[in-house]
């Protein structure tokens, strides 16, 4: 055998030039340059023994799910759960839900074979009972590959009973920890959000408050939520309108193949301030992201990227993305790894997490990380509880209230249709409010109007010499007498309150302009009922109602001038 040291020896040589052989170039010889490379994983689902293993997601541990099945059986159930998703059967999240909802059933009724009796020890658990459907194709699709585990008369059972409700009890509970918010209630939720934002400068927690605040949308919905879904000038899909616009991705369909930004889209114009929060966001996501991959990103590239995530999530999506799944992420920027979990973004509308960007000004135990204290409910003298389903519940209640029609509310939260709004309308105030507009022509002057004593001269006034009871109203540098107080002096000003009509103790002058504060009053409530516009007046998250201000000058008015009438 010829070592290779004996090969060729310093005294031999080559001629090159003259030699037969030759040597490919470089390009000839680059062929299977990942033969040798890390095989992918399974894919983004896959089995790890007992464990349901959801990349970029919480696994399910099975454990008691399996505890009686053979290993033919438990291998039989992987198999065919991963084949259903494949098969674009299931979403990932609901094959999650299926699993998790059998684990739990199995927990309290050991599961050996699924038969009719176990169906029905498992259906009074709610959570089993909501995807009692989605539970029932798989079970068909599993029993095609093996019948002995799964019995007809389980799939009857299953196909006979009833759905768990989908209507929150809370939307008509008067429960003031679990029904929808005062008013009171809610600006405190407001004034906190933005008093932690003024104190910590975090800005990613601030908007996801202030969207749920604003918009009442579905945490899953938040957390889809990409760049590329701020839209302005040619972009917008709301041309006739001045504002910019945010396109809400639909909440996710959890039994349907696609489940990611998959659906339609809910545009909805935006105001100037949560705007310039976003993109005050663009910027610190832009260098989060370009600090984690080391590259520099386009404005195509910003706009793939998710609103809402941390680092810890971005390095994560990377690692998988890399080492599970073989894929370059700087050409993956648009993928679900990178988004935070709707889990978090409702943690933090909850104000139990702030959900961080640790970019070196912070450290994990600085105070400015902290959550927001939980304001004290006035109704309970407890810390006020806060969820993405009671703000939708509380923002949705207030759009009624102000006589937004059942199907633009339905098309506004994102509905199919208007039925399950029922609970928003059954409201004593919005009964109210319908009585009030449905009778107003003939009873708004007696029932919430002006019930004080007109005045001809300051002789008539219950205190026609105290000057400090004297109400005016400031109008182009001059001050126009309007009436007195009848009785408290503490409330007087030189600028006659506009409560000052609904209030029994106003004594206004006979002569004075009222129909100036009239028409301040409608321009004002027009404002406030109008699409939200660039400088203009509307209080953007608790619209203004005065509608009943309103009736009462107009019924001081027209007692003003009966009463001219009879001098």
């Amino acid at each position: 055998m010829i070592k290779p040291e004996e090969a060729l020896n310093s005294n031999d040589t080559i001629d090159f030039e003259s030699s037969d052989t030759s040597f490919p170039s470089p390009s000839e010889i680059a062929f299977d340059l990942h033969a040798t490379a890390r095989s992918a994983a399974e894919g983004r689902i896959f089995w790890e023994d007992n464990k349901l293993v959801i990349l970029g997601k919480q696994n399910v541990n099975c454990k008691y799910l399996f505890a009686h099945f053979s290993p033919e059986i438990k291998d039989s159930f992987q198999r065919a759960s991963i084949s259903h998703y494949k098969n674009g059967q299931v979403s990932s999240t609901g094959l999650k839900q299926i699993v998790a909802a059998m684990r739990t059933a199995a927990k309290k009724n050991p599961l050996h074979v699924i038969d009719s009796q176990w169906v029905s020890q498992a259906l009074p658990n709610l959570t089993f009972r909501h995807v009692k459907t989605p539970i029932r194709n798989f079970l068909e699709y599993w029993k095609d590959g093996y019948p002995a585990i799964v019995t007809d008369d389980a799939l009857n059972l299953l196909a006979r009973a009833g759905g768990a409700s989908t209507i929150s009890n809370n939307v008509e509970s008067d429960d003031p920890e679990k029904s929808w918010l005062t008013d009171e209630e809610y600006e405190d939720v407001l004034q906190a959000t933005w008093g932690h934002y003024d104190f910590s400068s975090q800005t990613q927690p601030a908007l996801i408050r202030l969207l749920s605040l604003q918009y009442a949308r579905r945490p899953s919905q938040l957390s889809s939520l990409k760049f590329g879904d701020l839209k302005a000038d040619g972009d917008k899909e709301l041309a006739e309108h001045h504002e910019n616009e945010i396109h809400f991705p639909a909440a996710k369909e959890h039994f349907v193949s696609i489940e990611f930004r998959g659906g339609r889209f809910e545009a909805h114009p935006i105001a100037k301030h949560l705007w310039d929060l976003l993109k005050i966001q663009r910027l610190q996501i832009k260098a989060l992201f370009e600090h984690s991959l080391g590259f520099s990103l386009s404005e195509d590239d910003i706009n793939q990227l998710p609103i809402f995530t941390t680092d810890t999530r971005v390095l994560n999506a990377i690692e998988i993305l890399r080492e599970k799944l073989c894929l370059d992420p700087r050409h993956s920027l648009a993928d679900e790894l990178f988004h935070s979990l709707p889990i978090r973004i409702s943690q933090v509308i909850s104000f139990h997490y702030n959900m961080l960007m640790y970019d070196g000004r912070f450290t994990p135990r600085s105070p400015s990380t902290a959550p927001p204290a939980n304001p004290i409910s006035p109704r309970t003298g407890k810390p006020l509880f806060i969820s993405a389903i009671r703000l939708r519940h509380t923002r949705a209640r207030q759009l009624a209230r102000m006589g937004v029609p059942r199907p633009i509310l339905s098309f506004w939260l994102g509905h199919n249709d208007d039925r399950a709004l029922k609970s928003y309308y059954n409201d004593p105030a919005e009964r109210a409010r319908e009585i009030d507009q449905f009778m107003a022509p003939g009873l708004a002057p007696i029932a919430q109007a002006f019930h004080g004593r007109i005045i001809a001269t300051d002789a008539e006034a219950t205190h026609p010499d105290d000057s400090l009871k004297r109400l005016e109203l400031a109008k182009d540098g001059q001050l126009l007498y309007m009436g007195k107080c009848g009785k408290f002096t503490f409330c007087s000003t030189t600028s006659v309150p506009v409560p000052c009509y609904r209030c029994r103790v106003f004594e206004p002058l006979v002569d004075a302009p009222h129909e100036e504060v009239l028409e301040a009053l409608i321009y004002r409530q027009a404002q406030e009922l109008a699409v939200i516009k660039p400088g203009s007046m509307r209080n953007l998250l608790n619209p203004i109602d005065l509608s009943a201000d309103i009736r009462a000058v107009e019924r001081c008015i027209a007692l003003c001038k009966a009463k001219k009438e009879q001098m």
